[in-house]
């Protein structure tokens, strides 16, 4: 139990966007539909800006720890939240609660990562002083 506290204190804000991330793509009605204006593709937005935000986030939590964001790193952290992307619009089609996945969603979390593994980097750096590793 006292590692699972560790492990949780650490990497905190990256288990806040999975949280955040798996409410809003899996719930029948994660907000209601009235609340924003009828932007097009304003959905596709939102998922670069949570799948960006999560691949941010767990830049964020390396550096925290005193881990390094070189190349290999950002490319493993890059796929793998590509793949967490691609297992939410499975689980939203296998769900059967009135979301169906849309491979337009995973493009957009993937234009998401890109921007984000350009931008995160030298902003978590800056923002936690670090020099460049």
């Amino acid at each position: 139990m006292n590692r699972f506290l560790i492990i949780l204190k650490r990497w905190w804000p990256s288990a806040v966007c999975v949280a955040l991330i798996l409410y809003a793509t899996l719930n029948a009605h994660p907000v209601v539909a009235d609340r924003f204006p009828a932007i097009p593709h304003l959905d596709k937005l939102i998922h670069a800006v949570m799948f960006g935000g999560l691949f941010g986030a767990i830049c964020f939590d390396r550096v925290r720890a005193h881990m390094t964001i070189g190349r290999r790193a950002l490319m493993i952290i890059g796929m793998a939240v590509a793949l967490f992307g691609l297992l939410t619009e499975i689980m939203q089609t296998e769900m059967h609660n009135g979301r169906s996945g849309d491979s337009y969603d995973l493009i957009a979390d993937c234009a998401g990562i890109v921007v984000a593994a350009f931008t995160a980097p030298p902003a978590v750096r800056r923002v936690l002083g670090h020099r460049r590793r």
